[in-house]
């Protein structure tokens, strides 16, 4: 099992008084049930929050025979939380009211602030502006509430959690991991805790928050994972207002051990609008934010019931050392069904060995399986799974262990549950539980109290071994990040200089590719020309075959003007060429003054890749690497990861490309040169993460990979000055 890394968590010791105030103000309390103030109250009162509560409403003297208030400062007692749900422009009022009073902490419900058009984003601005003079920090607005179980305080007017009698105990039972849950829809966020109940998830804090005037989703995250009884969080997400400041507390808990599992909305073009009209906050690209989380241990899902499995799965279960996978079931249907579903997600099921055969076979009938999917049938010899499982555990060549059984009466588990539970506890080796039945409610009460969780889809079973699959994969990269060290001090401050001293904002490419030489990624040769005498000078030197190639900042694309010609092979074919590429230069844009020709000498064969750097404004520098060429945005072929890579992590991303298979040398084609490849990926990183704040693009395409041993070659590159 990963040993968890001690971790400090920048903890904001004063949100204790947040989540657990003594003192609670609520502005717009009511004693109808069906406005929101009213639920509210009704919330807090029947659920059991010991301290003191306050309610403002300026036409009643009580409510629900609670003393009430005509305004915040009338109360006159310590405060440690104000909630404030009264229409929008009379918002403002009440949290002056409560800055004044030096409320440390307020949770405004009301809605109609930047989700309600131009007015509603006035509002919030001048909302911003008190607080720039005041210490208080606010949740929302346009927020749900929240829910902290440890203090029985539900300040939330959602149904997502029951109300109980206030006479009637609550009874908030652990299993052994609680989860902590954030999300910027409170109707969702709630749900997932009624959903969770169901299966029996354990739920410590629910934060609905809103537009995030003020509090933002890293402030809760921040928190909650420093405290010990927090051990994974569940997030909605529509968009990030600290990106970086979340990656930083991601990785954190990555090092910690502490999951997080994620929705990501926003994720196509009415998805974003949405967004926009929900909580005016701005998106960024999907593919970016996928790559950034990976890279930070962040599991998604996208769906309601897979993200509560995965959540499941990962804070109940150690992560699998590799991709060997045995499935034992006493449903032959379900271990051929769960076996496709394994194998589709690259998982393998290996042929058990003839001793571990010959072992099983004394206890299943010739009839069943014990090859792998293991099929015990319903009639086997004395044994029960709880035995089979025992066997199999001890079988080095398997990592992870399905177990498909029906659940839809207790027997199985009243006679085996305790036993499998041991035996799961006993070694670290992922095990999961499914039953292709409809587990009854004793079951999934039995598989609880034993600290195990049922799945009940075979998808939702494979995506959680995927996720325990890829958390352990983010938490290797964390730990094994072997750096290149052989870079110039001041290769840095050299291609700043460099890039700062271009007059224009794309850099050409002869230029862009002296910054990558500094970085120590090789190109071929070449030299500029300024005339057709220039041109046969530097040929000669090179050496015939060579390329001419239009060089100029205004030309990014020079296949799009037939500005490139390859295989030169004399002075003769040289000046033609020389001449055939003004004249198509002019052609294709008139305007167009090429007062420079870049000549190169021809690569030699191998495999076309691409390189890419884009400067994203919420997460700093990414790396792409895919397959390259004229096609490279036609086949979109491509990973993307933040910068800087280690070595370990380049070799991952080309192993995922799928030109990898290609690059390993097919139909007696000789692998590539994939070391090489590598170093450059990984050299390229770093140059990103040095210059991010100088350059907005870098484009290398193509890079040709020769054959192993032959390095590879950097045939094109455009930097894009910031």
């Amino acid at each position: 099992m990963m040993e968890p890394m001690p971790i400090n968590f920048i903890e904001i010791e004063s949100m204790k008084k947040f989540f657990y105030p003594e003192s609670i103000v609520l502005v717009g309390a009511s004693e109808n049930k069906n406005k929101i103030g009213g639920k509210i109250l009704n919330a807090i009162v029947s659920c059991g929050y010991n301290g003191t509560i306050y309610p403002v409403n300026n036409k009643r003297e009580y409510v629900n025979d609670i003393k009430c208030y005509p305004d915040v400062t009338s109360v006159s007692k310590k405060i440690d939380l104000a909630i404030i749900s009264v229409p929008a422009p009379l918002v403002l009022e009440s949290i002056s009211q409560c800055a004044e009073c030096n409320i440390p902490y307020a949770i405004i419900i009301s809605s109609g602030f930047s989700e309600a058009g131009n007015s509603g984003k006035n509002l919030q601005l001048e909302l911003k502006n008190i607080l720039r003079n005041h210490s208080m920090r606010i949740s929302g607005p346009n927020a749900e509430g929240f829910y902290a179980a440890n203090n029985n305080l539900v300040a939330t007017f959602s149904p997502g959690i029951r109300i109980k009698n206030k006479n009637q105990e609550i009874k908030h039972v652990k299993i052994n991991k609680s989860i902590g849950l954030i999300s910027q829809s409170g109707g969702l966020g709630f749900s997932f805790y009624e959903r969770g109940k169901l299966v029996n998830l354990d739920f410590n804090y629910i934060v609905s928050t809103g537009n995030q005037v003020d509090l933002e989703i890293s402030d809760y995250a921040d928190y909650m994972l420093g405290q010990d009884d927090t051990a994974a969080l569940l997030m909605y997400v529509e968009s990030f207002i600290n990106p970086k400041r979340f990656v930083e507390i991601a990785k954190n808990a990555l090092k910690s051990r502490k999951p997080i599992v994620m929705i990501k909305t926003g994720r196509t073009d009415v998805g974003t609008r949405a967004i926009a009209s929900h909580t005016g906050a701005i998106a960024s690209s999907s593919r970016i934010v996928d790559a950034v989380l990976e890279d930070c241990g962040v599991i998604q899902g996208y769906d309601q019931s897979e993200l509560l499995d995965i959540t499941a799965a990962l804070t109940q279960n150690p992560t699998p050392n590799g991709t060997r996978v045995a499935v034992i079931s006493a449903s032959g249907g379900a271990a051929v069904w769960m076996s496709d579903a394994l194998r589709e997600e690259k998982y393998d099921l290996p042929i058990l060995t003839k001793e571990h055969q010959n072992a099983l076979s004394k206890f299943i009938p010739s009839f069943g399986s014990v090859i792998n999917p293991i099929d015990t049938t319903a009639h086997m010899f004395g044994k029960g799974i709880a035995d089979i499982l025992e066997m199999v555990i001890q079988f080095d060549y398997i990592d992870a262990i399905v177990l498909a059984v029906s659940l839809a009466n207790t027997q199985r588990l009243v006679n085996e549950g305790e036993r499998i539970a041991s035996l799961i506890r006993s070694v670290e080796k992922t095990i999961l539980i499914y039953s292709y039945t409809v587990p009854s409610d004793e079951s999934v009460q039995l598989l609880r109290s034993f600290g195990l969780y049922c799945f009940t889809s075979i998808r939702g079973c494979v995506i959680s071994l995927n996720a325990l699959r890829d958390y352990g994969k983010a938490y290797f990269f964390e730990k094994n990040n072997t750096k290149i060290s052989s870079i110039n001090s001041n290769t840095k401050s050299d291609s700043v200089s460099l890039i700062e001293s271009s007059i224009k904002k794309i850099i050409p490419e002869f230029h862009s590719k002296k910054i990558l030489r500094k970085y120590g990624i090789s190109s071929v040769d070449e030299g500029i020309a300024r005339n057709i005498q220039d041109a046969r000078a530097i040929a000669s030197q090179i050496g015939y075959p060579v390329v001419l190639k239009a060089h100029s900042s205004d030309l990014a694309h020079k296949s799009d003007a037939h500005a490139v010609i390859l295989n030169i092979n004399n002075d003769a074919e040289l000046e033609a060429s020389y001449k055939k590429i003004i004249n198509n230069v002019k052609d294709f844009d008139p305007s167009l003054v090429i007062e420079e020709m870049l000549i190169q000498s021809m690569a030699g064969q191998g495999i076309e890749m691409i390189m890419g750097i884009q400067v994203d404004k919420d997460f700093g520098p990414i790396v792409m690497i895919g397959a390259g060429g004229i096609f490279a945005e036609v086949l979109e072929d491509v990973v993307l990861a933040p910068a800087p890579l280690s070595l370990e992590k380049g070799w991952e991303l080309i192993s995922r490309l799928k030109i990898s298979k290609i690059l390993s040398g097919v139909r007696g084609n000789p692998p590539a040169d994939v070391e090489a490849l590598v170093d450059a990926i990984v050299r390229f990183s770093i140059l990103a993460n040095d210059l991010h704040e100088v350059i907005s693009e870098f484009d290398v395409n193509p890079v040709i990979v020769h054959p192993k041993g032959q390095g590879i070659s950097i045939v094109d590159a455009l930097c894009v000055k910031r």
